[in-house]
Formats: structure tokens, sequence, C-alpha cells
């Protein structure tokens, strides 16, 4: 057995493991999403009243954006006594607090909140916590300053919330708000849909299972207060809330239909840099619960393995694979166990596409993206790889030159 066998080895069973479990959350998704349209057929046009809800808006250096999401905020058709948007402006220089400040004028309910001078920048969790200081409602909700939630949004969150008890927070779904603006925003575009019907849906379907997404979600304020607050070491607020939430057994539910759209990076480098930061965050994360996964399979043991999967097996299998190409091109190693590979290779590109076409045929059903999806096998899933690597190596220098891991802001972008 030679290197490319082992490596054959490695890449097989990491991809096709993964991918069995795929088609189960594919499944999964089909059915979460034909009884969510019943669902919202029932409960889609329930007015209220509602509880109290403070919506808290992180927003450091959001000038281009800021404007937009509140308006769409304050255009929320939610019933309440007491319904308030509280954008913590975390240390901005670039005339964020200028912007709120004037749209304060015709919005009574917006509240502006300062993170006090020389604190800012030390990463969203940290301008959160501030924030939530200043907050009163029962209920709180998190919008990233780049939101535009459609008007039903906040509504339909609430009531699904407020219908089952057994939930503590809810999330809605995130849409591409710019996905024509680039190739790339094409790809974030089936990425988003992709990972929500399957990851969100199909594991809700099949395990009650689905966590935070940074944004657009509503939680019990009696819970944040007993979890704490956010954590302000972790790059990744919403992985580990969600595993805290899951620690504690409670459950978080995906709502597919209450919209947010977002803005995505349309350049790599931009992409990239977001990537690496929510590629060390949940790495970090996933490695602190990890103990806690073995005495609690379910649910937090089962919302780990899920990560592991992702960055432990699936992600190294594709680098494994495509390194048994590139030695067999150039006639280093070549693989010599027995066997129709090619045949395998090829229904492992197939059932990828089968993935998205499932995901595809529930949201964003245009041919062209069909074609994309079949792309992203070859192109944009492959960028994942340096990601993971890249995430690596800066937790290597970081644990070696004994550095904390800093916050990175994604850069935004004017649109028209």
């Amino acid at each position: 057995m030679n290197v490319a066998d082992v490596l054959f080895i490695m890449g097989f069973w990491g991809i096709w493991s993964t991918l069995v479990f795929w088609i189960i959350l594919s499944i999964g998704s089909i059915r979460y999403q034909q009884s969510a349209q019943q669902e919202y057929l029932k409960i889609g046009q329930t007015k209220g009243p509602f509880p109290s809800l403070s919506v808290l808006v992180p927003a450091h250096n959001e000038v281009l954006v800021i404007e937009r999401t509140v308006r769409a905020l304050a255009e929320q058709d939610y019933e309440s006594d007491n319904y308030e948007i509280v954008v913590v402006n975390d240390g901005s220089t670039d005339g964020t607090k200028e912007v709120v400040e004037e749209l304060q004028k015709n919005i009574p309910n917006l509240k502006l909140v300062n993170v006090p001078h020389g604190e800012g920048g030390k990463g969203k969790s940290r301008t959160l916590n501030i924030g939530f200081q200043h907050t009163s409602g029962a209920l709180v909700s998190v919008f990233d300053a780049d939101n535009t939630p459609e008007p039903n949004c906040l509504r339909l969150l609430v009531t699904v919330l407020e219908n089952d008890k057994k939930l503590v927070a809810v999330n809605s779904k995130v849409r591409t708000r710019n996905k024509d603006a680039s190739w790339l925003t094409k790809f974030i575009n089936l990425e988003f849909i992709y990972f929500q019907w399957l990851f969100q849906g199909g594991r809700w379907q099949w395990f009650r299972l689905s966590m935070l997404m940074g944004t657009g979600y509503v939680i019990y304020r009696d819970t944040l207060d007993l979890l704490g607050g956010f954590d302000e070491n972790s790059l990744v607020d919403d992985t580990e809330m969600s595993l805290r939430i899951f620690r504690g057994n409670y459950r978080i539910r995906w709502v597919p239909f209450a919209t947010t759209w977002e803005q995505e990076p349309d350049t790599f480098k931009v992409w990239f840099k977001q990537r690496t930061r929510w590629s060390i965050g949940n790495i970090v994360t996933t490695w602190k619960y990890l103990p806690a996964a073995f005495i609690m399979p379910y649910p937090l043991g089962l919302e780990v393995l899920v990560f592991v999967l992702n960055f432990v097996i699936f992600i190294p299998a594709l680098l494994a694979s495509n390194t048994v190409l590139i030695l067999g091109f150039l006639g280093v190693s070549s693989v010599t166990l027995p066997g129709p590979f090619i045949m395998l290779w090829a229904l492992s590109i197939v059932v990828y596409a089968f993935h998205m076409a499932f995901a595809i045929r529930e949201e964003d059903n245009v041919p062209f993206n069909y074609f994309y999806a079949v792309l992203g096998y070859f192109t944009y899933a492959q960028f994942f790889i340096p990601v993971l690597l890249n995430a690596f190596w800066q937790l290597f220098k970081q644990s070696f030159q004994k550095e904390s891991i800093q916050w990175d802001k994604t850069t935004r972008k004017k649109e028209k």
C-alpha cells in the first residue's frame, strides 16, 4: 500500500461518510419544507399582541448599510406595547453614529447606545453585552447591521417561539441580498440555501436540532440572563451560544418562512478573511465543548458531531482526494487498490449535485443555479480547504506566540 492508497482510503471514507449523513438530512429537509408550509398557513396572519421585544443591532463602522437596516426594523408589523430598536455604536469612526442620530428624529422607538471611548472594536459579543444592559424587552432579537428583514419576520419568529414551550430561541432564514453582485455571491447564495435547508431544516425534522446563525434570531431574556450573556472570548457568538443552550438541554428552531436578507462579501479577499474567522471560532468552540459532548450525546454531542464531520472529516477528505489526483497526474504515485474508483468518484459528484438540487428546489429554483451547484463542487467547495488550513495555521501561531484571538470585521459595500 503506497501513499496514494492511504490518501485515497482517507478521502473515500471521509467524503462518503459525510455524504450519507447529508442524504438523510436532504430527505428530512423535504419533509420539513412541507410541514412548514402547512404551519405558515395556520399562523401566518397572527397579529398579536406580542411580548415586549428589544432588537439589538451591533454596529462598528456600518455607515454604508445601517440606515437600510434600521428602516427595515422600524417597518416590522410587530404589535406590542414595547418594541424597541437598540443600535450599539461600537466605537465607529465613519459616521455611523450620526446616521442613527438623524434616524432617531423620525423613529421614536430607536435607541442609540455608544460604547465608551477607547473600548470599541473588541468584538461582536462584547458589543451585544453592552447593548443588552440597555434593553427592556422580555424577548431579545439580534440583527447584524447589514440585514433587512421582511416586514413579517419578527412577528412570525415570535409566534413560533410562543407556540412551543420547549423552545428558548428561534432563527429566521437568511438570504443573500446581493446575490447577483459577483460570481462569488452567487455561490454564497447557494451555500446559504444549502446549509439552512439541510443542516437547519433537515436536522430539525429528524433530531429537533438547529442552531443560531448570528443574525435574525429571537431569544428569551430570561435565557440570556441564565446563560450570562454572550461569550466575549468567542469569535462565533452564534455557535458558542447554541452549544451552551444545548448543554442546558434547551432547543432552538430554524423558521424558514421568516426571512431576513443579508449583504455578503463580493470579493475573495473579504470572504477568505470572514470564513477564516468563522473557522477559527468554530474549531475553538468545538474543542471547548468536546468533553461535555461525550457526557451529553444528545443534544450537545450530536451538534458537535456536525462540526467534526465538516472540519475534521469532510474538508480534510477533500484535501486527501485532491492530493491523490495531483500525485497521479504528476506520476509520483497512483492508486493500486482494486475497485471502480472512477465510478465512485463520479457518483460522489452526482450525490453532491442532488443535495444541492433539493435545496435549490425549495428556494431559488432557476436553471442557472443548478449549473452553479455542479460547478461549485470543483470550485467553491474547494476554497474551504485553504480556509481551513489558514485557520489551523493562525491558531498555531496564536498558541505559539501566546496571543489572543482578534476580531476581524467584515467589510461592507454600498448597494444601489
